[in-house]
């Protein structure tokens, strides 16, 4: 399989785990604003990583609902 194909999967799996994230939080906490949402997705998929979930919940903090 070409380079090119194998980025190309990679980028569509990445935007569909993303998507599927997006969906569970909704689910979950109902509607939101887009960047709350956005931050929302990332804190679930970087949070794991101390330094990047402090960023994440100190811009949470500056979101309005």
């Amino acid at each position: 399989m070409p380079v090119h194909v194998k980025v190309a999967r990679a980028g569509q799996m990445y935007h569909w785990s993303r998507d599927w994230i997006m969906r569970q939080i909704l689910a979950e906490k109902g509607a939101m604003s887009d960047e709350r949402l956005r931050l929302e997705v990332a804190l679930r998929m970087y949070g794991h990583e101390e330094s990047v979930r402090s960023l994440i919940e100190k811009a949470l903090c500056r979101v309005s609902d």
